[in-house]
């Protein structure tokens, strides 16, 4: 399903493959409805297999 993607998504690809807007996906991000992860200050990150979980569930 995801095998073209990265093992770590950033969030642009993460909207392509939830077919989400942005507002939606740091909202969920933020409150812990997506697993997500930062690497620095500002940059999200999310773990493939996480998000396949996520979308499994």
């Amino acid at each position: 399903m995801l095998k073209d993607y990265p093992d770590v998504l950033t969030p642009s690809e993460v909207m392509e493959i939830l077919g989400i807007g942005r507002n939606l996906l740091y909202q969920s991000m933020r409150d812990g409805t997506i697993p997500a992860f930062r690497m620095g200050k500002k940059m999200w990150r999310v773990l493939k297999k996480d998000l396949i979980d996520y979308v499994e569930r």
